[in-house]
């Protein structure tokens, strides 16, 4: 996954340019044409970009249509100009047909620069080349963002299907990473869809809850590869409140209950015995939904090994063995669990999650151990082995302990940094409340027992 600066947004040249056209190793001066049209296109290139800085948008706007109207392939970011434009338009225009006739005009331009692709992306470094897919997450977003009360055609549904179909196709062109705030807007439209139907869209708000985290935390694992601190901290400034956001959404909706999760899952498991694709979706799932210990996750678990053992379902074999007290029983499954992988990177990350099950299941000491054996796999997960360890110290009330590993994950991980500092500040949170109440109460004791003393005194007296 390739890093690439924050646009505002792309635009799409509206352009009868053919799609095909190829201007490999060319200049800009190449590109934009000859005679009076390119003496034209030169002076409102530099015209519409010195409105631009100045945030002149209606100015901008005339100068920019004749960029990208006679010389679409001038320069890539004509795009990302023009787009941020008419953005602008649509929201300072108060009259609703001028809005609407930007916005048609911004989703027009997306197409064109789609059918265009191909030879904008001849002259433009590998590095900063986009594919449909990227596009399209740039169209989803800006017709999520400013379609709602100007778009004829505006839907929710509509809304949220342009995201799926814009992340199914990086998925399948290995694009470039979906840029936090797009995530953010996706995730919002998920959750107007779940609103509007919370029993019928409860399994896929919980699938998209799952993939927009692991677009986060990708992200935030990446910043710790960065070549500077300067981009490290700026990843994680774009995707950390971004994954702090979609966690406080999807806490917030209650569509993590487990009755309602079980009571989902319970007869599409016995549908998709015979489907491991599912079943290992299903694992997946009841386990980041606080429901690997109900007996549909179990039963998951052990159509899944029974197919083709896995790391997921050796898990959650163990976690079955383990409730039933079985305990060494369940360790030979978590070992066979760190044995199906095939790096020690992996085998890390594994002990995590087995770490986390032990904890849940109230083997803290087993927690403890995995942790360890997570480092001795891979140094670099230090930092999440450290965040853990933090919460498990917090959940046995040793708070000292766990905010000085809060202190410690964030000083070994910048990718893990934010959500440790958030949880150093609510346990000294509740060590303050704590100590609030502590004296609270002291004074109450004292008082009750000072009261008492005089009760007695005067009994003594009668």
């Amino acid at each position: 996954m390739r890093l690439k600066k924050l646009a505002i947004t792309f635009a799409m040249a509206a352009a009868v340019t053919p799609a095909m056209a190829q201007y490999e190793g060319t200049s800009v001066y190449d590109r934009i044409g000859h005679g009076q049209d390119s003496i034209d296109v030169l002076n409102s290139l530099a015209m519409y970009i010195d409105y631009y800085k100045i945030q002149d948008w209606k100015s901008a706007y005339e100068p920019w249509k004749v960029v990208i109207t006679k010389a679409p392939f001038a320069q890539v970011g004509v795009y990302a100009y023009g787009a941020a434009i008419l953005g602008n338009l649509i929201v300072a225009t108060q009259e609703m047909d001028q809005k609407k006739g930007y916005f048609n005009e911004l989703m027009d331009l997306y197409d064109t620069r789609l059918k265009n692709l191909a030879g904008l992306n001849s002259f433009t470094s590998e590095a900063k080349q986009v594919t449909k897919g990227d596009v399209m997450a740039r169209k989803a977003f800006d017709y999520a963002y400013y379609g709602q009360g100007v778009a004829d055609d505006f839907s929710v549904d509509k809304s949220y299907s342009m995201f799926r179909e814009a992340f199914n196709m990086i998925r399948q062109e290995g694009a470039k990473e979906i840029e936090a705030f797009v995530l953010n807007k996706f995730f919002d439209i998920s959750y107007q869809k779940y609103v509007a139907d919370n029993q019928g869209f409860r399994e896929q708000f919980l699938q998209d809850y799952l993939e927009s985290r692991e677009v986060c935390e990708k992200m935030l694992e990446l910043a710790n590869s960065a070549q500077d601190t300067v981009a490290a901290k700026k990843i994680v400034s774009q995707y950390d409140p971004t994954l702090n956001r979609i966690e406080t959404i999807f806490a917030q909706s209650k569509a993590a209950d487990r009755d309602q999760i079980v009571a989902i899952f319970t007869p599409k498991i016995e549908e998709n015995k015979n489907n491991l694709a599912y079943l290992k979706s299903a694992l997946v799932l009841l386990a980041s939904n606080d429901c690997d210990d109900t007996d549909v996750y179990y039963k998951a678990a052990e159509y899944a090994y029974n197919i083709e053992p896995s790391y997921e379902s050796a898990i959650g074999m163990a976690q079955k063995l383990n409730k039933a007290g079985k305990n060494a029983e369940s360790v030979q499954y978590y070992d066979k669990a760190l044995e199906l992988c095939q790096t020690e990177s992996t085998k890390a990350n594994i002990s995590l999650k087995i770490a986390s099950a032990l904890s849940k299941s109230g083997d803290i000491n087993g927690a403890f151990g995995y942790l360890d054996k997570a480092i001795s796999y891979n140094s670099a997960v230090a930092g999440k082995s450290y965040l853990l360890r933090a919460q498990f110290l917090a959940k046995q009330k040793k708070f000292s302990e766990a905010a000085n590993y809060c202190t410690k994950a964030a000083e070994a991980d910048i990718s893990i940094s934010g959500a440790a500092n958030r949880l150093k500040a609510n346990i000294i949170d509740v060590q303050r409340k704590n100590a609030e109440y502590e004296k609270a109460n002291a004074a109450y004791q004292a008082e009750k027992a000072k009261r008492q003393k005089e009760e007695d005194f005067w009994k003594a007296g009668q």
